[in-house]
């Protein structure tokens, strides 16, 4: 496997770290977007399994987020990452230009994944939703969003607690605590721009996904209280080849729960991916 890393430049010039993992006589590509607060090299699990059976995997860090440039957990509209995101897809496209590309977004980037495909679907082969919903921060959330929608016109940086619990996020305290003391997860505060914009874009989500046609993968966790709302998601559908996949008794990062049921998760992902080549 060769490996590599570098910066590329996003919607407005900003640079933007990047990773990517590459096997031998590759099947196809992936790119993974992240979710709040934490950055492409936490997605160790997934590259293990999925570039030993073929597939390139690409991973950025969100402006904000990682190694990126851009101020801490603050974007000034969804499309801002939408479009990097686009950048970040044909400097792919220019590398393998031979092969399919599909898109992988968790949490946060399930949403940008959503919206992407929206703009752009033309240029996937298919669409891996992780950890997705309608509501971002369950409960808490819905307490969030006046605050957070008045505040992001009128004091966009403001911070506040992103109300995120490391513990709902894995059952596996390794995981919980890696993801704790990682310097580049930066999970506690959320600017209110960012804020107003996930729980807005989410809630949104419904009404734009009703018209995609491409092969739709949805990966959850059923005990997941991160991101909530799901069913409502799913049944907005209408694409013909879709596929919902909720694992009893897993958290929100179901990529990385005990081995056992990450296996059981990953192999799912597999599957779909070599029945969509």
């Amino acid at each position: 496997m060769n490996y590599l890393e570098d910066k590329y430049e996003g919607i407005d010039g900003i640079k933007l770290y990047y990773q990517a993992w590459l096997p031998e006589n590759p099947k196809a590509v992936v790119q993974v977007i992240h979710g709040f607060g934490e950055h492409s090299g936490r997605y160790k699990n997934v590259v293990n399994q999925l570039e030993s059976k073929g597939y390139i995997i690409y991973a950025h860090d969100l402006r904000g987020h990682g190694k990126s440039e851009g101020e801490q957990n603050y974007v000034d509209s969804m499309d801002q990452y939408v479009e990097d995101e686009k950048n970040f897809y044909d400097l792919i496209k220019k590398k393998h230009s031979n092969l399919k590309i599909f898109m992988l977004g968790h949490s946060m980037g399930s949403g940008i994944a959503m919206y992407f495909t929206k703009k752009y679907e033309s240029l996937l082969a298919g669409l891996i939703l992780s950890g997705t919903g309608k509501y971002f921060g369950g409960e808490a959330g819905k307490i969030k969003r006046v605050f957070a929608k008045k505040m992001s016109k009128t004091f966009p940086k403001l911070r506040a607690s992103s109300g995120v619990d490391p513990q709902l996020l894995s059952h596996d305290p390794k995981e919980v605590e890696a993801y704790k003391n990682d310097p580049l997860v930066n999970y506690k505060k959320i600017t209110a721009r960012l804020g107003w914009e996930m729980i807005k874009s989410f809630e949104e989500s419904p009404n734009i996904v009703g018209d995609l046609k491409l092969p739709v993968l949805i990966q959850r966790g059923a005990e997941d209280s991160v991101m909530t709302g799901t069913e409502e998601l799913k049944d907005a559908f209408k694409v013909s080849d879709f596929t919902y996949k909720p694992y009893d008794g897993l958290y929100h990062e179901i990529y990385n729960e005990f081995e056992k049921d990450r296996t059981r998760v990953l192999k799912d992902l597999i599957d779909w991916l070599d029945k969509h080549l």
